[in-house]
């Protein structure tokens, strides 16, 4: 295989029997308004571009592609994140490559300011992948000197797209935070990163729909809540390689003892990990929790897909450090939190799903 033919293959399209078709399958309320399926191909942002959103409500895309021009999927994916565009992959399709990084740009503005929110997903079942940009040159070959500079131009360019996408933020909201982007270029091109454990899932900042959510909480339940919620929190460890190594080292640090409190009849306190003169701590109000609950039997109830997005049951909580050194005995953690001596104190919230073990496939949740 010449390497020009090899670089052509992985910029632009080899005809038209190979470009991605976007197809209309509902309106803006639907599961999908529009299905992308086929190989990216240059043109593809373009037919994206094209697209009716419904105005604010923004339409809905699957997506169904193995991937394909990487450059292309750049391009799409700021079609997507210029326009007001739901991301899904649904169960039994899978987006990667290119696929994925157009992936990342879906999201909605709402409301007078114009507040963007993220609004990208896929069900269990679905797969979404990612991989570094690279050569993939057959071995064995020699190649003209101008043909390997022009695909090593190219696979640059798409690394810096990469780059570029990693930089996109808008109202807080990350277009590819620091786990994600780690995994990916961690990558060979020749291999792919799949998102398949709760944990992968939260880390990486992918929303999971048709996930029936929890009507009974039990004290498991509440620690790893907090554990996914710190996971979350804390962000990439460069030393660790993988999601379940980062729930691995926050469960090897966990304070002996008793780990769930319940404060002042008003609050529950998991205990988490010890830093130095202080430990961590996870708090939830009890009113929080009957919210939630409301939410989570009207979620299981109803549909999924109201106002044309992947709507689910949340719950905030608030991570705590606490004047006790670690070790200390569990009272004296719930006496700090009720005494109010707290060192710092950030709030957070979290999907439904985050109830279950971090290292739970998500095609082992139970379906809504």
């Amino acid at each position: 295989m010449k390497i020009g033919h090899w670089v052509l293959a992985l910029t632009l399209t080899a005809g038209q029997a190979f470009c991605g078709e976007i197809v209309e399958l509902g309106g803006f309320d639907a599961e999908c308004s529009y299905k992308f399926t086929g190989k990216v191909a240059t043109g593809d942002a373009a037919k994206i571009d094209a697209l009716n959103t419904y105005g604010s409500a923004g339409a809905s895309l699957c997506l169904d592609s193995p991937g394909g021009s990487l450059l292309e999927g750049i391009a799409m994916f700021n079609a997507i994140w210029n326009s007001q565009m739901h991301t899904r992959v649904v169960d039994g399709d899978r987006c990667e490559s290119a696929c994925a990084i157009a992936w990342l740009g879906g999201g909605v503005q709402e409301g007078t300011l114009a507040v963007r929110f993220p609004s990208r997903s896929i069900e269990p079942g679905g797969i979404l992948g990612f991989h570094a940009p690279s050569l993939n040159l057959p071995a064995g070959g020699s190649y003209p000197a101008g043909d390997v500079e022009n695909a090593f131009r190219i696979a640059l360019t798409a690394a810096e797209g990469y780059f570029d996408i990693k930089l996109t933020t808008d109202d807080n909201v990350e277009a590819l935070n620091d786990f994600l982007y780690a995994r990916i270029l961690e990558t060979p091109g020749e291999s792919m990163f799949r998102i398949q454990s709760l944990a992968e899932a939260l880390m990486a900042n992918v929303a999971v729909s048709a996930a029936k959510a929890p009507e009974k909480i039990l004290k498991t339940n509440l620690v790893h809540l907090c554990e996914n919620a710190y996971l979350v929190h804390r962000g990439v460890d460069v030393a660790l390689s993988d999601a379940a190594a980062h729930l691995k080292k926050l469960r090897d640090a966990a304070e002996p003892g008793e780990r769930v409190g319940y404060v002042d009849e008003t609050s529950w306190v998991i205990r988490m990990d010890g830093e130095r003169r202080s430990q961590h701590v996870c708090v939830i109000s009890d009113s929080t929790f009957g919210f939630f609950l409301e939410r989570a039997k009207r979620y299981n109830a109803g549909g999924l897909y109201p106002n044309g997005r992947a709507d689910f049951p949340t719950i905030s909580l608030s991570l705590q450090k606490v004047d006790v050194w670690p070790g200390e005995p569990a009272q004296k953690v719930w006496d700090a939190v009720s005494d109010e001596m707290i060192l710092t104190r950030d709030s957070i919230e979290m999907p439904h799903y985050a109830f279950y073990d971090g290292l739970t496939r998500l095609t082992d949740l139970p379906p809504h």
